[in-house]
C-alpha cells in the first residue's frame, strides 16, 4: 500500500508541476506577443512623429513649400532600432496649412500604420498697438538720462542710447544697441556710454524677428467711406468734447474746416451707427478731450506725402485708465506724420491719451531742435512710427536744450490683443503657428 501512495503523490505533483509548467510556457508565450505588439505600436508612432517633425522643419526653413500644390517627403529605415517607412505631406488652403506624417511598420505578419495631423495658419493678426513704442528705423535719435517708457518696445533697428533711460517692460530689437548695453562709444568725435536700465526682465532680447509695417491703409479708408464712416475731403480741425464727465458716452467731435471757422460737422461717438473711424484726405488737426471709441486718421493714397496729423493741444481721455475703469480709446493714424504743435509755452507739457501710428512718417515735435525748453512730453497709450522722429535735442550726452522729455506710459488694456481703437492697424505674422496636433493612437489589448 506504501508504495501504491507514492506513486499517486508523484504522479499527482508530476501532473500539478506539468500544468503550472504549461500556464507558465503559455504567459511567457503571451507576454512575448504582447511585447511584441506594444513594440510595433510604439515604433510606428515615432515613425508617425518623425514624419510630422521631419515636414515641420522643412516648412520652417521654407515656407513656400506646398505652397502651389500638395507636397511630400518619404522616409525608409531598413536597418537600426527598427525598420519601417513615413510619409510626410503638406496641404495648401489659403492661409492655412495641413502637415500630415503617416507611418507603415511591418512587424511579422502585421503592418502598423499611424497619423498625424498639424494645422497651421499664418494668417495670425496683430495689433500694433501691444507696443508701447516701436520704430521701424531709429535714425540714430537717442534715448537719454530722463526718458522713461513703460510697456513692451520693439525696434527693427538698433536702439541707440545716451546715459540711463528706464524701460519698465521687455525690450527686443531686430538688430542690437549703439553703444552695447553697458558700454562706450565715440559716435562723431563724442563719448556715450550706454547705462540704460532694464526693469522687466532686465535684460533685453537682439536679433528678433522683424514686422514688417503695413503697404497702405486701405482697411481704415475703407470703414471712412462707408455709410457708418466720417470722410473729409482736404484739411480739418477736429476738437473733442467729452460734454458730462458724470454721464458715459455723451462725447462728440466737431469737424472744422479751419482753426477758427464755422462747425461743419458733428459727430456722436456713441451713435450706433457710427463705426468709430473719421479720416481726412488732408491734413488733421486735433485736441480734447475724448469721451468713447475712436480712430482719427489722415490718408489719402499710399505715397502721399502730406497726411499728417497735428497735435494743438492735449488729447485726454475723459476717465483716465490710470485712474480707474475706462472705456475711452482714441487712435490717431497718419499715413505720415504725428506732429506734436510748437505751441507749448517754455517749461510746459503736452499730454496726449492714444494709440499713435505713422506708418511711413515719425512722431515727433514740431521745431523739436529749435523750440522752447519744454518739460514733459506724456503719452499714455502707444507710439508706432516708421522712422523714429525727435522731440527735443540734449547736449553734453543728455542734457535736453529743447523740446521735451519723454514719459511714455502704456495703456495696459492695450496688452489684450482683441483690445484696440477701431480699425486700428496690424500686422500678421510670417511664420506659420501651430494651431492644433492630432494624433491616432492604437488601443492595445493584452493576451
Amino acid at each position: 500500500m506504501a508504495g501504491r501512495a507514492s506513486l499517486v503523490v508523484i504522479l499527482g505533483f508530476s501532473f500539478i508541476i506539468g500544468y503550472v509548467l504549461q500556464n507558465l510556457n503559455t504567459a511567457g508565450t503571451l507576454a512575448a506577443g504582447n511585447m511584441s505588439t506594444y513594440n510595433g505600436m510604439t515604433a510606428s508612432h515615432n515613425l508617425a512623429l518623425a514624419g510630422a517633425n521631419v515636414a515641420l522643419s522643412r516648412l520652417y526653413r521654407d515656407t513656400t513649400w506646398g505652397s502651389s500644390g500638395t507636397a511630400s517627403v518619404t522616409q525608409s529605415f531598413a536597418s537600426g532600432p527598427f525598420t519601417g517607412t513615413f510619409t510626410a505631406s503638406v496641404f495648401p488652403s489659403g492661409a492655412w496649412k495641413m502637415v500630415r506624417a503617416v507611418s507603415s511598420y511591418p512587424a511579422g505578419a502585421t503592418t502598423y500604420r499611424d497619423t498625424i495631423e498639424v494645422a497651421l495658419s499664418n494668417n495670425i493678426a496683430n495689433t500694433f498697438s501691444l507696443f508701447a513704442w516701436m520704430t521701424n528705423l531709429e535714425n540714430g535719435v537717442f534715448w537719454i538720462t530722463g526718458d522713461s517708457v513703460w510697456g513692451r518696445v520693439h525696434s527693427n533697428d538698433n536702439l541707440t542710447v545716451s546715459g540711463s533711460p528706464v524701460f519698465m517692460q521687455k525690450v527686443t530689437t531686430a538688430k542690437g544697441f549703439i553703444p552695447p548695453v553697458g558700454k562706450s562709444q565715440t559716435i562723431g568725435g563724442t563719448k556715450y556710454t550706454n547705462k540704460a536700465i532694464f526693469i522687466n526682465p532686465p535684460q533685453p532680447e537682439t536679433g528678433v524677428p522683424k514686422i514688417n509695417f503695413p503697404n497702405d491703409l486701405t482697411d481704415i479708408a475703407a470703414a471712412a467711406a462707408s455709410p457708418n464712416g466720417k470722410k473729409y475731403t482736404g484739411d480739418i480741425w477736429v476738437t473733442l468734447d467729452g460734454k458730462s464727465p458724470a454721464v458715459s458716452g455723451d462725447g462728440k467731435a466737431y469737424i472744422r474746416a479751419t482753426k477758427t471757422g464755422p462747425i461743419i460737422d458733428s459727430v456722436g461717438l456713441s451713435d450706433p451707427n457710427f463705426n468709430g473711424v473719421l479720416m481726412a484726405t488732408g491734413v488733421v488737426n486735433v485736441q480734447g478731450t475724448l469721451d468713447g471709441n475712436l480712430t482719427i486718421a489722415s490718408y489719402s493714397t499710399p505715397s502721399a506725402t502730406t497726411n499728417n496729423i497735428v497735435v494743438q493741444g492735449d488729447i485726454l481721455y475723459e476717465k483716465s485708465p490710470l485712474a480707474g475703469t475706462s472705456d475711452d480709446m482714441l487712435g490717431l493714424v497718419a499715413n505720415n506724420n504725428v506732429i506734436v504743435a510748437d505751441n507749448v509755452p517754455a517749461g510746459g507739457n503736452r499730454e496726449i491719451d492714444g494709440s499713435i501710428f505713422a506708418r511711413q512718417g515719425s512722431f515727433t515735435a514740431e521745431n523739436y531742435s529749435t523750440r522752447a525748453l519744454n518739460n514733459e512730453l506724456r503719452v499714455l497709450g502707444s507710439i508706432v512710427q516708421n522712422s523714429r522722429g525727435a522731440v527735443g535735442t540734449f547736449s553734453g550726452g543728455s542734457s535736453l536744450q529743447h523740446g521735451f522729455y519723454k514719459r511714455y506710459r502704456y495703456d495696459d488694456r492695450l496688452s489684450d490683443p482683441n483690445v484696440r481703437p477701431p480699425h486700428y492697424p496690424g500686422w500678421v505674422s510670417t511664420t506659420y503657428a501651430i494651431l492644433n496636433w492630432w494624433e491616432s493612437y492604437h488601443l492595445m489589448t493584452f493576451q
